[in-house]
């Protein structure tokens, strides 16, 4: 059965997908150095902190969810593998299988930070004691900290992690068609639009591609 996912208010800023690999490993990099670093000088909040948010960006560039559906995760909602998640926007239902190396990965955070099913993947501790999900503020705010230290010169928030997926996804593949069911879109012609595939991104592709002789094939030995 699938859960439905309690609304968090979304952002007015047009964000835009991360489109140079290169850029979304130095992303990742720099949340795991910050972590590291942290935990090395033996301050343990801020070495949680980091490990939260570097888990918040690597399961929205590998999910695709909304940001205020990714905000309100349970670990519950991955730890097993199977994911079932209804959006809040569409009301339609997320239903698909993690990938064995990223599960393995949001096990072990579960693990390490001693999280139970139904704490949320992402929580904020308040004034009050109350364990919450981060809020949509707290969120932008984590990507703010990214585009100022990650060289970012666009505009970059919560929703960049669910267009970067889509984008990196058909920039491999160029399979429209699966990117728009992941999405859970009505038309090709929309999630182009949202995953901000241009001219600019065709021309590249066809400059990459290539067909022709890479490796001289062996040659047969004659039968005797």
């Amino acid at each position: 059965m699938s859960r439905r996912i309690k609304y968090v208010a979304k952002g007015k800023h047009q964000t835009r997908p991360v489109k140079d690999k290169k850029q979304v490993n130095e992303i990742l990099y720099y949340l795991l150095t910050k972590r590291d670093r942290a935990k090395q000088k033996g301050n343990l909040h801020r070495s949680w902190l980091y490990d939260r948010n570097y888990m918040l960006v690597l399961i929205g560039f590998n999910t695709a969810f909304r940001a205020e559906d990714l905000l309100q995760l349970k670990v519950k909602d991955l730890v097993h593998g199977h994911v079932c998640i209804k959006e809040n926007k569409t009301g339609k239902t997320q239903v698909f299988n993690l990938r064995k190396e990223l599960l393995e990965i949001i096990r072990d955070y579960v693990s390490r930070n001693e999280l139970t099913d139904y704490d949320y993947m992402f929580p904020s501790q308040r004034t009050d004691g109350q364990i919450r999900a981060i809020s949509r503020q707290q969120g932008d705010r984590i990507m703010r900290d990214i585009e100022e230290h990650c060289g970012i010169h666009y505009c970059f928030g919560l929703h960049s992690l669910r267009k970067t997926f889509g984008y990196q996804y058909y920039a491999d593949t160029h399979d429209v068609l699966t990117v728009m069911k992941m999405y859970n879109h009505d038309s090709p012609d929309v999630t182009m639009e949202y995953i901000m595939w241009n001219s600019n991104d065709t021309e590249k592709a066809r400059e990459e591609f290539y067909i022709g002789v890479e490796n001289r094939p062996k040659k047969r030995k004659k039968k005797a």
